[in-house]
């Protein structure tokens, strides 16, 4: 069916438009066999065919996410969610190991912070990143809704593990 739709638009062509269209680098595999096969009707020398255009290189997962080239579904679903979630486990478990293994070093009273700050920085980061590839939503509408979306993930998973750290300092300082 396509291959008669793509045969009658050939034929259609003027010469020099599909000697063009050959040379563009455009054309899937399906439609070069059908369009050299219109050429070689009228007679007209075939080259060789261009190689495939590339596609540009997919940006590392957090410089993608930060410029705003990935999906909005990507940022939600991993720079909002995903990653939030597992920094608040990370920070957690070493905050329960510190205290754990190591109950008077100063290591269990530094992790907090740096944990804390970490977690901040992440979260301006993830604000931001999401904020950028809601641009790539289909419609406006979809687009602040991804914001919000990705502002509520954010912020319920940061202040959560903020507040968890933030007893955590507490906690260490009053032993």
């Amino acid at each position: 069916m396509v291959d008669d739709s793509l045969t009658v638009q050939y034929a259609s062509m003027e010469t020099s438009e599909l000697v063009m269209l050959h040379q563009s680098g455009t054309l899937t595999e399906a439609a070069y066999p059908l369009l050299e096969s219109e050429l070689s009707r009228r007679n007209v020398p075939i080259g060789p065919r261009p190689a495939p255009a590339e596609l540009p290189p997919e940006l590392p997962f957090f410089s993608g996410h930060w410029t705003g080239v990935h999906s909005a579904q990507s940022a939600l679903v991993f720079v909002a969610g995903l990653v939030p979630a597992l920094l608040a486990l990370i920070s957690y478990g070493a905050v329960v190991l510190a205290e754990t293994f190591y109950p008077s070093a100063s290591i269990s009273r530094v992790l907090p912070i740096m944990l804390e700050v970490l977690i901040l920085v992440y979260l301006v980061f993830a604000f931001v990143a999401v904020w950028r590839c809601a641009r790539n939503s289909e419609t406006t509408l979809s687009m602040w809704w991804t914001r919000w979306e990705g502002l509520g993930l954010v912020l319920s998973y940061g202040l959560a593990t903020l507040i968890f750290l933030r007893n955590a300092i507490v906690r260490l300082g009053d032993s």
